[in-house]
C-alpha cells in the first residue's frame, strides 16, 4: 500500500512511522510559517481522529497550550492505539496544572463518559492532576461499582497515589481484598494497595493484619504472593 503525498494526509495516518514523521515535519512548518496554525486549528475539528491527535500534539509542542485543545484531546483518550491514548493523558495533565477548568471536566469524564476506555483514561488522569483532591477520591469509590472490569481495575489501583485516602475508600479494600468483586483481579489489586492506605488508617492496622495472613493461605498463588508482599511492606520500618 502507497503511503499517503500530502503532509495533512499523512498527519491523518495511522501508522506510527508515519505520523511522528509527519508530526516532526508539520511542527517545523509551524515555525516557519505561523499561518499554518490555522491549518492544524482546523484539523482539531476534523472527523479523522488520527488527524485529530496529530494537529492537537503539533500545536500543544509548539505554544503553551490552551483550553481550546481540550474536546481533542478528550476524544483521544479512546483512540485504539494505547501509547496515543496515554500521550492524551500526559497532555490532558499538563494542561490541567495550567488550566483549572480542565479538573471538573476530567471529573465528569472519569463518572459520566458513556466511552468505558475513556473513563478509565479520566481515572489515570486524575491519578496525576489531582491526588490530593476528595473529589478524586469520591470518583475512584464510585468507580469501583462500574459495570466494566477494567474501570474498576483503574480505580483500585490509583487508590495507591492518593495523598489522604478516606477510610470508606480503605475499607473497601479491605471488602474487596476479601473477594467482594467477581473479578479475582481486584482481590489481587486490593491485596497491594492495604499497607499504604493502612498508613493513612492505623486504626485499620490489625483488621489488615489478620486479613493478610488469611490470604497467605489462599489457594490462590497470585493472591497468595501478594499477601506475602503486601506483609513485607506493612511491616517495613517506614509502613
Amino acid at each position: 500500500m502507497s503511503e499517503p503525498d500530502t503532509l495533512l494526509e499523512r498527519l491523518a495516518s495511522a501508522s506510527h512511522r508515519v505520523k511522528h514523521a509527519a508530526c516532526d515535519e508539520a511542527l517545523g512548518r509551524l515555525r516557519a510559517d505561523p499561518a499554518f496554525r490555522e491549518t492544524l486549528r482546523a484539523l482539531l475539528g476534523s472527523a479523522a481522529p488520527h488527524a485529530r491527535f496529530s494537529a492537537v500534539w503539533v500545536l500543544f509542542q509548539a505554544e503553551r497550550p490552551t483550553l481550546r485543545l481540550l474536546p481533542a484531546l478528550l476524544g483521544a483518550l479512546e483512540l485504539p492505539d494505547g501509547d496515543l491514548r496515554w500521550q492524551a493523558a500526559q497532555m490532558l495533565t499538563a494542561l490541567g496544572r495550567l488550566a483549572p477548568e480542565v479538573l471538573p471536566v476530567v471529573l465528569h469524564e472519569a463518572r459520566e463518559s458513556e466511552s468505558a476506555v475513556r473513563r478509565r483514561m479520566a481515572i489515570f488522569v486524575l491519578r496525576e492532576l489531582a491526588p490530593e483532591r476528595a473529589e478524586t477520591g469520591a470518583v475512584y469509590l464510585s468507580a469501583l461499582d462500574d459495570r466494566e472490569p477494567d474501570v474498576r481495575r483503574a480505580a483500585l489501583w490509583c487508590f495507591a497515589k492518593l495523598t489522604d485516602p478516606d477510610l470508606a475508600l480503605a475499607r473497601r479494600a479491605l471488602a474487596l481484598a476479601r473477594g467482594s468483586d467477581p473479578d479475582p483481579r481486584m482481590a489481587r489489586i486490593a491485596t497491594v494497595v492495604l499497607p499504604r492506605l493502612a498508613s493513612f488508617h492505623p486504626e485499620l492496622r490489625g483488621e489488615i493484619e489478620t486479613l493478610l495472613g488469611e490470604l497467605e493461605r489462599s489457594p490462590d498463588p497470585s493472591l497468595v504472593r501478594g499477601a506475602i508482599a503486601a506483609r513485607r511492606q506493612l511491616d517495613a520500618p517506614d509502613a
